[in-house]
């Protein structure tokens, strides 16, 4: 009896250095991570246009009963369906419109093509839905085939972006984003603590024209000239999603001395993470955007020290709104915008339920029990 009870004592104690060696090694472990949130959206849209209330799009019950008659029907163009993103927008796009009686009639999933997307929405304006809602994969290259959805007399709603020359009002009816400036303030935030001074960052960045994911570099950027001005900045671009691990090797290894990270969504993130344990280095990163492979990994207490999120099921009821609203002869303003969700050790369990709207996953669970930072909360 006395054995057991030392033995316990013995393992509670040891719990309880492990947690106070963790908060003490985590500089972000005590931190309230509402209050890394920028007061207001930073960004406008591609237009110039301050951010309006999504909240603008929504339905009345009167609106949805009148939607419910006419049963609309939406087409869906994505940019992929190869991330949690893009697959949490069609969910809120479906339940969005299920609410008033609409549709999905299809989605696609170029996977980053430029060509394959253009022929999409060709093929998808044949199917004449009441309404498409969709992101370009690039503003320029897509803009004269995004012109034929008006042409058509079908309504266009974009997420995101907006091909380069279409009018508000004309061509597309409202665009449905985060704060993408804001998001890279707040990854920008969550990294500084780990920084030593004049510390080398590197930002691994989407290197085409892609207005939210170049605003999240922007942003992030701004933020540390002004509250880091002694960081130096070295930049690696990739054109297409899946060579962002070889780029971040390559830049890794040209650049010794680089002492933390920015990706601008969590795949390259975690690639780049990747790249730099293969070379035996621990660098902290923060990146945009939790999916589920980026929150065990933050949970666990790995590489990704934190991110800023968008709310992906969010957007695409308003998405899913804005669309019926418009049928029904309501104006919108050109952009509506969410506020960035802070992700960090000690809040990825909560940050999960205000993204996803869904239970937490057991993988998650575990991950965090393993981190005294994340389970100490």
């Amino acid at each position: 009896m006395k054995s057991h009870f030392l033995s316990s004592v013995s393992a509670a104690v040891m719990c309880l250095v492990g947690l106070t060696a963790a908060l003490a090694d985590d500089p972000m472990a005590k931190v309230d991570a509402a209050t890394l949130v920028p007061k207001g959206i930073v960004g406008p849209s591609q237009a110039g246009d301050t951010a309006s209330d999504p909240k603008l799009a929504w339905l009345t019950d009167e609106e949805c009963a009148a939607a419910k008659e006419k049963g609309f029907k939406v087409g869906i163009v994505m940019q992929t369906m190869n991330i949690e993103w893009s697959t949490e927008q069609v969910r809120g796009i479906t339940d969005g419109l299920a609410r008033c009686g609409g549709q999905v009639v299809s989605v696609t999933n170029p996977d980053f093509t430029v060509e394959k997307q253009i022929a999409q929405i060709g093929d998808m304006i044949l199917l004449k839905p009441d309404a498409i809602i969709s992101i370009p994969v690039d503003d320029v290259a897509t803009a004269a085939t995004y012109k034929k959805i008006q042409e058509a007399g079908i309504k266009l709603v974009m997420m995101d972006n907006v091909p380069a020359g279409l009018k508000h009002g004309t061509d597309y009816v409202t665009v449905v984003s985060s704060d993408s400036q804001g998001l890279g303030a707040v990854s920008a935030a969550i990294l500084s603590p780990y920084l030593p001074e004049n510390a080398e960052v590197g930002v691994v960045w989407f290197g085409i024209s892609f207005y939210v994911t170049n605003e999240r570099t922007k942003g992030f950027k701004d933020w540390m000239a002004k509250n880091r001005p002694d960081v130096v900045i070295k930049e690696a671009p990739f054109l297409n999603p899946s060579d962002a691990g070889k780029v971040a090797e390559s830049f890794l290894t040209a650049n010794p001395n680089i002492a933390g990270l920015f990706t601008e969504w969590s795949g390259p993130g975690l690639d780049a993470a990747s790249a730099a344990r293969a070379q035996g280095k621990d660098i902290p990163s923060v990146t945009i955007n939790l999916e589920g492979d980026v929150a065990i990994e933050l949970a666990k207490g790995g590489m990704i020290k934190g991110l800023a999120s968008q709310v992906p099921y969010d957007q695409g009821i308003t998405e899913a709104n804005a669309a019926m609203g418009s049928l029904l002869g309501k104006e919108l303003p050109p952009f509506l915008a969410y506020a960035a969700v802070p992700v960090i050790q000690n809040n990825v369990l909560q940050a999960w339920d205000t993204v996803f709207h869904l239970p937490v996953p057991d993988d998650l669970k575990e991950a965090c029990d393993s981190n005294p930072v994340c389970a100490g909360k």
